[in-house]
């Protein structure tokens, strides 16, 4: 996920890893607030692939300036790791509102002719955590406290206000 957040900051801008880091930071923060030890990795990695570059800069006083930028062939990439779902049973649902906050900031740059997949991918993840729900506080034989009956709730409003967000994309 800090891949996709990584490529959609320098697309806007040329950063140092400092900057990248204190970008992220400040406009996203809401869905992470990544150190230098999981930053720089990321940045590692798509420098290898060779979707963003590296170019060194001396400033007045000497010191050395590390600045990253994508590359023009990072947009397929992009689109490839947008649109990876996890399949996996062991997702929560705490994990996939998580994804999808990353690829909702990040979804403009995605290419226009995958959003309707894209959307319909999610509105079927979306529809099987609230069908979940559903049936757990549907179970009579289920005994939630108050406060966990109140959890499962908040989640399925949460679950809604994405379907409705989805919609108008």
């Amino acid at each position: 996920m800090l891949e996709l957040l990584t490529l959609y900051v320098l697309n806007k801008q040329d950063n140092t890893l400092y900057g990248l880091k204190k970008e992220i930071a400040m406009h996203y923060g809401e869905v992470s607030i990544p150190s230098h030890g999981a930053l720089f990795p990321v940045l590692k990695k798509l420098e290898k692939e060779e979707y963003v570059c590296v170019r060194k800069k001396l400033s007045e006083g000497g010191k050395r300036y590390t600045y990253y930028s994508i590359n023009k062939n990072f947009s397929e990439y992009f689109n490839k790791k947008f649109m990876e779902f996890n399949n996996a049973k062991s997702e929560t649902l705490e994990g996939f509102l998580l994804w999808l906050k990353f690829r909702l900031i990040t979804i403009d740059m995605l290419d226009k002719n995958l959003i309707d997949g894209f959307r319909e991918k999610s509105f079927l993840k979306l529809d099987y955590y609230k069908k979940n729900i559903l049936k757990k506080l549907d179970n009579e034989y289920l005994e939630l406290t108050e406060l966990q009956e109140n959890l499962e709730k908040q989640y399925l409003n949460e679950i809604d206000s994405f379907v409705d967000l989805l919609k108008r994309i």
